[in-house]
């Protein structure tokens, strides 16, 4: 036999090994497992159900509401505000001791998590408040004792968040929270969405009234041209001054400090164009720079300038202190 004719009978060779009478024998491969694909158990439960969740220690929960928001959240001394793509979903519930012996209750004794469209996660704060109020809660829940809280999820700003879960210990809760959220205030909401879900990029402001950034409370009490000099210089030839006057209110319960990098102002002018910050920052009835910090609840008058031609008009005025969504001020009326 060649050396050819061998290595062809091979296989024919191999095949009667191991299935004997010239038959192959065929193999069943073992099931493929894979992990993580099964959802875990849940039950359906809606707004204003309560629930006891939990068997080593039960609690009973019933979640109340749950609002958008792009506004500022306090609990403890933590500001909680969204970013420009992000807006909060707040939830208010209750949780009731129905147990004979007391029960410490305070944040990681429930979870939140938000899921979106595209089914992905979104974690609560891990904090909680005492409802109308900004205190960080932990106590211990005497049997029968009945406390209202709140806390925050930071989710994606377009559109709605179709699911939460709530869980404790092995208990989950799955709501469908679609239609069932608060709209974003008027004004504040996207009019493309109709879902009054998405919030505008920009929140449209008016004068001589607070509007909440991230670490401030602002409010823009007037805007002039003037060819007063500023920030120790006249304006450059054939232009002059617009002043922007704001108050500045620290909401943050440590204080804030204030300086003109804490602050992103953006002027643009009747023709649309865009007019760079100069980076100053300004004492409200001095040509000096403002600079300090305040109190929570403390006040101060600062002025932001910008050089424009003497024949351009101001067409709007944004403002932001951080990564989120700027107030937007039309000043195309200033003269």
């Amino acid at each position: 036999m060649t050396k050819t004719t061998a290595l062809c009978l091979l296989p024919f060779l191999a095949a009667l090994t191991l299935g004997g009478a010239g038959q192959a024998q065929t193999t069943t491969a073992p099931p493929r497992v894979v992990l993580g694909t099964t959802q875990q158990d849940g039950v359906v439960a809606k707004l204003g159900e309560t629930f006891t969740l939990g068997k080593a220690s039960p609690l009973n929960f019933t979640l109340l509401s749950a609002d958008y928001s792009v506004g500022r959240v306090v609990i403890g001394n933590t500001v909680y505000f969204p970013k420009v793509g992000e807006k909060l979903l707040v939830l208010h519930y209750t949780v009731h001791n129905p147990q004979s012996r007391d029960v410490r209750y305070y944040w990681p004794d429930l979870t939140f998590t938000a899921v979106d469209a595209q089914d992905r996660n979104y974690p609560f704060a891990q904090a909680v408040a005492r409802e109308g109020t900004s205190e960080r809660l932990e106590l211990n829940l005497k049997p029968a004792q009945k406390v209202q809280v709140m806390t925050v999820i930071r989710v994606p700003a377009a559109g709605v968040v179709p699911k939460l879960m709530v869980a404790r210990e092995a208990a989950l809760l799955r709501y469908d929270l679609r239609g069932q959220v608060r709209k974003l205030a008027a004004g504040l909401a996207d009019p493309a969405d109709a879902s009054g879900a998405t919030p505008l990029a920009q929140l449209p402001a008016t004068m001589n009234a607070f509007r909440s950034l991230e670490r401030f409370d602002v409010r823009l009490d007037e805007v002039k041209f003037t060819n007063d000099m500023l920030g120790g210089k006249a304006p450059p030839a054939g232009q002059r001054y617009l002043s922007a006057t704001f108050t500045l209110r620290s909401m943050e319960p440590r204080g804030s400090r204030y300086a003109w990098s804490d602050f992103k102002p953006v002027l643009k002018d009747a023709d649309g164009e865009r007019v760079e910050y100069n980076q100053m920052l300004l004492k409200a009835s001095r040509d000096e720079k403002a600079v300090g910090t305040l109190e929570a609840g403390e006040e101060v008058r600062v002025r932001f300038y910008f050089a424009l031609p003497a024949n351009v008009n101001a067409q709007s005025l944004s403002l932001t202190d951080g990564a989120g969504r700027p107030l937007l001020f039309d000043i195309s009326s200033a003269r």
